[in-house]
């Protein structure tokens, strides 16, 4: 599923959708599917940082993912590595957008 979300993040006033060069079908894991992290957390850290390196070359500071997998490994490896980059899920980052009009 690649363009439903999207279309949620397109109506969210004043946000810039910024794509990593491997998106949608040639996106790559996170390193936190499947349970990885249980049976070898330094795969799962390895692969965060491979990830990572993708989102740093879009020049955001937050990374957004419909998978709570992908929030919970992206932003755990953005800690180990010292990596100044945010990650959310799509409804947080709804929900911030819809608070943030009420103000």
């Amino acid at each position: 599923m690649y363009d439903p979300p999207r279309e949620v993040l397109a109506r969210i006033p004043g946000l810039e959708l910024r794509e990593m060069a491997l998106a949608r079908g040639n996106a790559q894991c996170c390193g936190g599917g499947g349970g990885v992290e249980m049976a070898n957390s330094e795969v799962t850290h390895k692969v965060a940082a491979q990830r990572l390196a993708h989102v740093q070359a879009t020049g955001v500071s937050t990374v957004v993912s419909v998978c709570q997998q992908c929030k919970r490994a992206l932003q755990e490896g953005a800690r180990k590595n010292r990596i100044r980059v945010r990650a959310m899920d799509v409804v947080e980052l709804l929900w911030r957008s819809v608070q943030a009009a009420e103000e």
